[in-house]
C-alpha cells in the first residue's frame, strides 16, 4: 500500500477526502491529517509519505510554502494541490515546485482519482528503476575485484593503493580477498600475473621476454623469469620452445 495523508483546514472536505481515497479501490492508505499548515509539515516530515493532498490556503503556514520546506529538506512526497483561488500566480508558484498537479475546489472526484492513479504508475515505475539498479549494483567484494582486474598488470599497484581507493584498511581488504579467491593479495597477484604472461607467451611467440614482463606487471626480466618458474616448472624461454614443440601450439 501507498501511503497519503491529508492537509486541509476544513474538516468536511478533508473527511471526504479520506472517503474518496478509501472507497477509490487503490492500493492507498491514509496515514494521516492535518489542520493546519504547521501540523502538516510535521506530519510529512515525521511520517514522510509518498503522497500529499495539500491545501494551498492553511491557518499557520500556507501549503506551498510547507511544500518548499519539504522539498528543502530533501524529502520525496509528490504533492497535489488544491485551491479555491483560481489566480494565476498559484499555479505558476506550483509548477515551479514541481507539484504532481493542481486541483480547484469545488474538487471533482473522478478527476482526483485519475490524478491518484497517475502519481500511484509514476511511483511502482520509480520503484521498479531502483530495484533493477539495486540488483545490478556491484557489491564491495565486487568492485574490489574488478579493480584487480583492471590494474593488476601495473607495477606500481599495491595492497596499499586498494585500500585507499576503497577507503578500507588493508587487513579488511585482504580478508575480502582471501573469503572470495581463496588467496592471499600478493598470491593472487602473481597468479593473474603469470595466467596474462602464459597468454601473451602462447598469442605472442616472438615478443621479447622483457617486454612481457613489464605487459604483466613485474618489475624485471629477471624477477618475472623467476617467478614464472617457481609457479610454472619452467623458465619463459623454456616454456616458449616447449609450446612451438608441442604439435597444438602449448604444452602438452
Amino acid at each position: 500500500m501507498v501511503d497519503i495523508v491529508i492537509c486541509d483546514d476544513e474538516p468536511i472536505l478533508r473527511n471526504g477526502l479520506k472517503s474518496w481515497v478509501e472507497k477509490s479501490g487503490l492500493p492507498l492508505e491514509v496515514s494521516g491529517a492535518a489542520a493546519n499548515g504547521i501540523q502538516a509539515l510535521e506530519l510529512i516530515v515525521k511520517q514522510r509519505p509518498f503522497i500529499a493532498l495539500m491545501d494551498i490556503n492553511m491557518p499557520g503556514m500556507a501549503g506551498l510554502d510547507v511544500v518548499e520546506e519539504v522539498q528543502n529538506r530533501e524529502i520525496k512526497t509528490r504533492f497535489i494541490i488544491i485551491s479555491g483561488h483560481d489566480e494565476f500566480q498559484y499555479a505558476r508558484r506550483a509548477c515551479h515546485l514541481n507539484v504532481v498537479d493542481y486541483l480547484l475546489k469545488p474538487i471533482d472526484r473522478n478527476e482526483l482519482l485519475v490524478i491518484l492513479q497517475k502519481v500511484l504508475e509514476q511511483i511502482r515505475r520509480e520503484q521498479l528503476t531502483q530495484k533493477v539498479f539495486v540488483e545490478k549494483e556491484e557489491t564491495t567484494e565486487q568492485k574490489i575485484l574488478r579493480y584487480i582486474q583492471e590494474h593488476f598488470t601495473e607495477q606500481s599497484f599495491s595492497l596499499g593503493e586498494l585500500a585507499e581507493t576503497f577507503h578500507l584498511s588493508q587487513s579488511y581488504i585482504t580478508r575480502i580477498i582471501k573469503q572470495e579467491t581463496g588467496s592471499s593479495f600478493s598470491e593472487l597477484l602473481t597468479k593473474m600475473r603469470i595466467d596474462r604472461a602464459v597468454c601473451l607467451l602462447i598469442k605472442n611467440p616472438e615478443m621479447k621476454l622483457v617486454e612481457i614482463a613489464e605487459k604483466t606487471g613485474f618489475a624485471s626480466q629477471h624477477y618475472f623469469s623467476r617467478v614464472f618458474k617457481e609457479k610454472i616448472g619452467f623458465s619463459p624461454a623454456d616454456y616458449r620452445q616447449y609450446i612451438r614443440k608441442s604439435p597444438e601450439g602449448k604444452p602438452e
